[in-house]
């Protein structure tokens, strides 16, 4: 059932922290980011 065929490792997050902890980030605000690999849509 996951797109994928695989479960999610830590180290597939490390972009997405990247960018919250970048100033390209400074508009985000409290948002809810699904890093969930299209499975909830």
């Amino acid at each position: 059932m996951l797109p994928r065929k695989r479960l999610g490792k830590p180290e597939d997050l490390d972009t997405l922290m990247v960018l919250l902890a970048s100033d390209q980030s400074h508009f985000v605000n409290g948002a809810v980011i699904a890093a969930d690999d299209g499975f909830g849509v």
